[in-house]
């Protein structure tokens, strides 16, 4: 029998494809409007792997839910405490990792879609991209309409040798920028001031999660 795609379908494909890179099975229930827990989520999201345009897998990640961002900034303001932002970075992480099932786009879908983005990403990425797709949660909570605004670092040019590119760049129907996100994940107090510095050089308001 083959598989209807809804419209609710097709924006989780252009989440995962063009937005974030994965999403828990809890974020995707928090974007479709249903409770954590509910067997419909799942059901469906089970649908779609059988259909091959997603893959559902369980992972160990260490789970953060931040209260907020580390920091804020735009051109005027006064420059971050390096030192205190990476030493709270640091030191709000649970400490064990907890099997989690997530979704992410199959290679059928990212090809449709027009990217790369697809599979699990490398182990080392996963806590900072689960944290990312918490922030786009957030995002999307206070948005609905912010899917079109959120462009994720996988779909756009690097900005040169030995830069490191924003996570996020947020962006009008005009290309503007209006904002960068970045999930600091355990930031150095050397790896904050360079992201600021190479914001502050470019006059590009940023969040820091």
């Amino acid at each position: 029998m083959s598989l209807s795609v809804m419209p609710r379908d097709q924006e989780l494909f252009v989440v995962l494809t063009r937005c974030v890179r994965m999403l828990s099975i809890r974020q995707i229930a928090s974007l479709w409007r249903k409770p954590p827990g509910s067997r419909w989520v799942l059901r469906r999201l089970r649908k779609l792997a059988a259909g091959q345009l997603i893959q559902i897998h369980t992972i160990n990640v260490r789970r953060l839910i931040p209260a907020g961002p580390l920091f804020r900034w735009k051109p005027g303001n006064e420059e971050p405490d390096s030192s205190s932002i990476a030493n709270f970075a640091r030191s709000r992480w649970p400490r064990a990792a907890q099997p989690t099932m997530v979704c992410v786009a199959s290679p059928i879908t990212a090809n449709m879609m027009g990217t790369a983005a697809c599979n699990l990403p490398r182990l080392e990425q996963r806590d900072h991209d689960l944290l990312l797709a918490e922030v786009f949660v957030r995002y999307h909570f206070e948005n609905p309409n912010i899917t079109n605004q959120w462009h994720g670092e996988h779909t756009r040019p690097k900005a040169g040798y030995r830069i490191k590119d924003p996570d996020v760049v947020l962006s009008d129907s005009k290309d503007r920028v209006l904002q960068v996100i970045e999930s600091a994940g355990s930031y150095s107090a050397r790896q904050v001031e360079r992201f600021h510095d190479y914001c502050a050089e470019c006059s590009l308001p940023y969040e820091l999660w």
